[in-house]
């Protein structure tokens, strides 16, 4: 089976909220239609990870290493997306080798980590920009 021959289709209207940080992970998505946005909360503000289009697979982290969800997806504009339910995600990955299959949730756990700190970057960023604009704008 293709992820993109999924017979589960759900439509978004702009503004909504597809998947929500911190739940727990039961299904990943393609996106057949549109684009949305991937963002995630850090020390209570909403940093902007990325913007996925037409093709691209998001929730898939939080199915393979069966976490919550690391961060929101909000629909830009109207979407339509595919669900991969987990049971047949899990089909598909139990017919790949174990060595394979630990290498994937390993590359996940890093990939997990390596968002959460550049979340942190981005966030540092975004407050030295305003300490540096504030003390431009004072001379």
């Amino acid at each position: 089976m293709k992820f993109s021959e999924t017979s589960n289709i759900q439509r978004f209207a702009d503004g909504e909220t597809i998947v929500s940080e911190g739940v727990v992970s039961n299904n990943a998505y393609i996106i057949m239609e549109g684009k949305v946005n991937v963002t995630k909360k850090v020390d209570k503000k909403t940093v902007l990870i990325n913007t996925l289009d037409t093709g691209a697979v998001f929730g898939e982290m939080g199915l393979i290493s069966q976490a919550l969800r690391s961060a929101s997806v909000v629909a830009v504009g109207n979407v339509t997306i595919g669900v991969i339910e987990r049971e047949n995600f899990d089909k598909i990955v139990a017919d790949l080798p174990e060595d394979v299959q630990a290498i994937v949730r390993a590359l996940v756990d890093r990939l997990r980590f390596t968002s959460e700190q550049l979340s942190r970057i981005g966030l540092e960023l975004e407050k030295t920009k305003n300490v540096i604009s504030s003390f431009s704008t004072q001379l």
